[in-house]
């Protein structure tokens, strides 16, 4: 019966072989070295799968020396072997072809002094292979993220301020990357949305996990706004509930739909004006003819004919000029001073200015430069300009009217005193049948900002509420 298993007091030597048979299966390599009587360090044991895989067990090396044995390894790793036998406690990695190991080495102390060390060798070549694939993968989803186009953040889903937020997000609102870390979702959005951000992290907070895709205004740290949409899904960071969102921004797609919301308003309306006007002009061909033939046979009440003859021509002018929107003619372009344009439409002006009390006053730099254009539809532009700041003053005031350089363009001003248009309501000027008068169609706008596109220019306003608009053109030099 064999002690230790099956009853009795185990000997001594059923101790040392289970130790052996314990050691020489070990998945690691363990060996233990010490000094010989000339000083020079040599194996006492040496056991495990690697050491057989290796043919360093003990019946090879036991008694021979460690610079033998272990030839090719460094200088730096013998000098490990000596300080171990100092009495401190190392830890190196080696490697063998493609193979690393981590070595221990753990001093032996009797009665003070060193006798043996203890060493421990295991091989890591798949954890280290791990560790590189992991870092390489971080390294390229790190670069990914910090040179994307897009912004990138991390929030924690219980606190204020981001966790991470990327060079690209940091950029969007004029922010160093320090900065956005001192900074909450809350802090980046227009007061009049931030509604939205503490709905969506009371969501969040109430174990919410799916994803949240929204559009919102964003508060730059110059005070201007950006328009943004932002992807947002919970995850977790350090072990604690987190939310990874990506930022787009949409201030170029959401201007470029509005010009093709414009430009298909435009088409329609354009489709409507030229059925209307043939519509009209026919039934008016008729009339006048027949007018003028009463005319010439009724000689009684002929300054009512004189009336309708000339009310009938406008009309007729009238559906001509509706007719160039729907189907644009060819422009004649010559080169044309702004000034006498100007002096032109402000004489015709006048009296409607006069009868809103309205006082026009002009501002022109000196020797302005001329731009190539068709003269008569940028006076069209310039009178439904300062026809539309006299009646913004119903109370009276004054329309100023300027012209100026900038670089290559030339800036015709029009500022008047009157109530202002609110925020909301100034990117929908220029559509058609949208306007800011009681009695107004829009339309004039809408001719006005297509003419002006058509010469290669653009119109844009500022307005305070109660201070007064400024509309400015601005049209390349000649």
């Amino acid at each position: 019966m064999q002690a230790g298993i099956y009853g009795g007091k185990p000997s001594i030597d059923w101790y040392k072989d289970e130790l052996r048979r314990t050691v020489e299966n070990l998945h690691n390599h363990i060996f233990k070295y010490k000094r010989d009587e000339d000083g020079q360090f040599v194996f006492t044991l040496s056991e495990g799968k690697l050491a057989r895989e290796f043919g360093l067990t003990t019946d090879r090396i036991s008694g021979k020396r460690l610079q033998e044995v272990l030839q090719l390894c460094s200088e730096d790793i013998m000098t490990m072997y000596e300080k171990a036998y100092e009495g401190h406690v190392l830890e190196y990695e080696s490697a063998m072809g493609e193979r690393i190991f981590t070595t221990t080495l753990s001093p032996i102390v009797e009665q003070g002094r060193v006798v043996e060390v203890v060493g421990s060798s295991t091989e890591i070549t798949e954890r280290k292979s791990m560790e590189r694939e992991l870092q390489e993968a971080e390294e390229l989803y790190r670069s990914l993220v910090e040179d994307t186009l897009v912004g990138v953040y991390i929030a924690y889903v219980n606190e204020h301020s981001f966790v991470y937020v990327n060079p690209r997000m940091a950029e969007m609102f004029g922010y160093t990357q320090e900065d956005m870390m001192r900074l909450g979702a809350v802090d980046l959005v227009v007061p009049e949305e931030r509604e939205i951000v503490l709905k969506n992290q009371s969501r969040r907070c109430k174990g919410d996990r799916s994803p949240i895709r929204y559009q919102f205004h964003g508060l730059r740290s110059d005070g201007s706004i950006v328009h943004l949409e932002v992807l947002q899904k919970t995850t977790s960071y350090k072990g604690k509930p987190a939310v990874i969102g990506i930022l787009q921004d949409i201030t170029e797609r959401k201007r470029a739909e509005e010009m093709v919301r414009k430009s298909e308003l435009l088409s329609v309306i354009g489709q409507l004006a030229a059925g209307v006007a043939h519509e009209i002009r026919n039934p008016l061909t008729s009339l006048k003819g027949f007018l003028q033939l009463m005319y010439s046979q009724q000689q009684e009440k002929q300054q009512y004919f004189h009336i309708m003859v000339s009310e009938l021509n406008r009309i007729e002018k009238i559906i001509s000029e509706f007719l160039v929107l729907a189907k644009p003619q060819d422009i004649a372009f010559k080169e044309r001073d702004v000034v006498p344009m100007l002096e032109h439409i402000i004489v015709l002006a006048e009296t409607h200015a006069v009868m809103h009390n309205v006082r026009i006053v002009t501002r022109y730099e000196p020797d302005p430069p001329s731009v190539m254009c068709e003269e008569n539809q940028l006076k069209q532009v310039f009178l439904n300009l300062l026809k539309n700041a006299i009646e913004a003053m119903p109370n009276g005031g004054e329309v100023h009217v300027g012209v100026r350089r900038e670089g290559d363009t030339v800036v015709i001003s029009f500022r008047d005193q009157g109530c202002g248009i609110p925020e909301d309501r100034l990117a929908r000027l220029g559509e058609p049948f949208y306007t800011t008068k009681e009695n107004g169609t829009g339309l004039g706008l809408m001719v006005s900002y297509r003419i002006i596109h058509n010469h290669g220019g653009t119109i844009s306003v500022t307005s305070r509420e109660q201070q007064g608009s400024t509309f400015e053109v601005r049209l390349p030099v000649g």
